[in-house]
């Protein structure tokens, strides 16, 4: 299956900064925290400084620069400046441990770090030079002369490893382009059009939402940090900045229509991006019952740039499966068999994927590389494949279901999540001798549960739980944090000698003993911590524990408000729990908004 070839390969630096001299006057991007607005020349003014600042200390094609911001404007020009100069941007989530972030920061290896002054001390000890946007954009705004190929990498994109060690996908101009221009072929954006940017710089659609709004003059909203999942704030930069396309995940669009009111429609956004997890076809149904905007399904590993297929949800009230879609432009899909030949139509296979979008590779990685990018396969002589992992079939017409994974990867609220990485982990903790990771339930209800086998007299297991937590937490994003950990004599094994998975993952589905129900008088946090534990299956909480890092998700969200509604018989917005989504922090927001102590 193919999609078709448009245009000619360009860099990304180069086709910014002609669309920036042809209309420098109009809005490139809105603050959605404060309004402020900064026009396309205003912009390249900033991105221009950027990279002379980069530039000036030696920076270009081949070179890597890591960029630790907040969702601002500064982000924003940040990542374009290293793109101008050259070279290709590294975006840290500041949110992550401290610990990863070095990690990564040590294995991609950059010539600088763009952060700012109120993040600077963060990156205390990095042997990399640090800069803050005080200092790179004092500077003259020199024209920066562009060269380099096209296939000049300009994007990395970390991602869980199966080792325990986060991989790199380095992009390319080309990659990226194509991608550009796919978008703008089956969903056109023009000056009229706004877009929101409030996806996490680690997961590659941040790249779409920049570019795609810039190279084609429409205009960029900016989500304030840390409010990607307050649906209170996107609802309100949709309808107060005239929003028309948004990209939200299957968990989020989930998330924002439970979170607000039935009655409200949203008839002013004219398309909507979804995926990053199976649609189900009742949310597909709940959305174009609120909205007259078409609704697509898109999928695309980071190693194949943001997307390779797409599938746009028809208005069908008898609809029962939603696709993911036939290919792009630009790209070659291939669902083959285990013995690497296509299957007949309509029979399972693992997806393999080809064309102007693949990633270069894996930084530093080439048997990895050479595993999952192949040369020249039977299949398909003379092309580059990515074997992609997942199982698909094609529908009559072409389009693709998605049927699951072949290997050990998990997505949960839409992160790729390897089971590896976080086993790996768990065993430098002190005390553990065995761990096992598996992934229990479906859709909004998918969890993460740990197993942990202590070493020898290693002490007394809540002691060890509550260690083996604290050390996931230092290393891994929440997204990787298991909403359970439990201790266990030995690790259970199937009669051929493997890891009874299936066995664990029954396990973890058990419902946790329940906690005494509090005492009429209680306070607002011992209240939180008891709906917590009820709502998220849990004997207890502590009360710096994050809600989603315990499993939660956008209908536990909707549960858990709603009980504490009734319990306190106060108006307590969702917006609360997002925001502060430990049990003190939560439980500070709901007194400071009930009055109740």
């Amino acid at each position: 299956m193919t999609g078709t070839t448009t245009g000619t390969a360009h860099r990304i630096d180069t086709l910014l900064l002609e669309r920036w001299e042809r209309d420098p006057g109009r809005p490139a991007l809105v603050s959605g925290a404060d309004g402020t607005v900064v026009t396309a020349g205003e912009l390249r003014e900033r991105v221009l400084r950027v990279a002379a600042a980069l530039r000036a200390r030696g920076v270009g094609s081949g070179d890597r620069v890591a960029v630790y911001h907040e969702r601002s404007a500064e982000f924003v020009a940040a990542i374009l400046g290293v793109a101008c100069a050259g070279a290709a941007h590294v975006a840290f989530d500041v949110d992550d441990p401290p610990a990863r972030t070095f990690g990564m920061l040590e294995d991609c290896a950059p010539r600088a770090v763009l952060t700012s002054g109120a993040l600077r001390n963060r990156l205390d000890g990095s042997a990399v030079p640090v800069l803050t946007d005080e200092e790179y954009l004092a500077g003259q705004a020199a024209p920066t002369p562009v060269g380099g190929s096209p296939d000049d990498p300009v994007a990395l994109v970390f991602t869980s490893g199966s080792t325990g060690r986060p991989k790199a996908s380095m992009i390319s101009h080309r990659a990226l382009v194509s991608r550009m221009n796919a978008l703008q072929t089956t969903h056109p954006l023009d000056e009229d059009d706004r877009i929101v940017h409030h996806t996490a710089c680690t997961f590659d659609m941040h790249l779409g939402e920049i570019y795609w709004p810039l190279l084609t003059g429409a205009t960029m909203v900016i989500a304030a940090p840390r409010r990607q999942r307050d649906a209170d704030h996107l609802a309100a930069l949709i309808r107060d900045h005239r929003v028309t396309t948004i990209y939200l995940g299957v968990s989020l669009l989930e998330l924002f229509l439970l979170a607000r009111d039935e009655s409200e429609r949203y008839d002013g956004l004219r398309q909507v991006l979804t995926g990053g997890e199976p649609l189900p076809p009742d949310l597909v149904h709940r959305f174009h019952a609120r909205s007259t905007a078409s609704l697509t399904n898109i999928y695309g590993p980071s190693e194949c740039t943001i997307l390779c297929t797409a599938w746009v949800c028809p208005r069908d009230p008898g609809l029962d499966t939603v696709l993911i879609g036939s290919a792009i432009p630009d790209t070659e899909l291939w669902v083959l068999g285990e013995d690497g030949s296509p299957v007949p139509e309509g029979e399972p296979g693992e997806l393999y994927i080809g064309g102007a979008g693949l990633a270069l590779g894996y930084l530093n990685r080439p048997e990895l590389t050479a595993e999952r990018f192949l040369q020249s396969p039977p299949a398909a002589p003379g092309r580059r494949l990515y074997r992609s992992g997942d199982l698909v079939r094609a529908r009559p017409g072409g389009a693709l279901e998605f049927l699951g994974r072949i290997d050990r990867q998990v997505k949960i609220r839409g992160v790729r999540i390897e089971l590896g990485e976080i086993e790996s982990t768990a065993r430098r903790c002190a005390g553990v001798s065995q761990a096992v990771v598996v992934a229990h339930g479906t859709g909004a209800g998918k969890a993460l549960a740990a197993f942990v086998v202590p070493e020898e007299e290693s002490g007394p297991t809540a002691g060890l739980v509550a260690s083996v937590r604290e050390t996931l937490r230092s290393w891994l994003p929440p997204s990787m944090i298991p909403a359970t950990i439990e201790p266990l004599d030995t690790v259970p094994l199937t009669p051929h000698g493997k890891v009874d998975r299936l066995l664990l993952e029954s396990r973890a589905t058990r419902t946790a003993p329940s906690r005494p129900a509090p005492a009429p008088d209680a306070g607002v946090e011992e209240l939180v911590a008891a709906v917590w534990c009820e709502t998220l299956g849990l004997a207890s909480v502590g009360p710096d524990d994050d809600f989603f890092d315990l499993g939660g998700n956008s209908f536990k969200v909707v549960e858990t408000v709603t009980s504490l509604k009734e319990l306190l018989a106060a108006e307590i917005p969702l917006a609360a729990l997002l925001t502060e989504p430990t049990v003190r922090g939560f439980a500070g927001e709901i007194r400071r908004v009930t009055g109740r102590s």
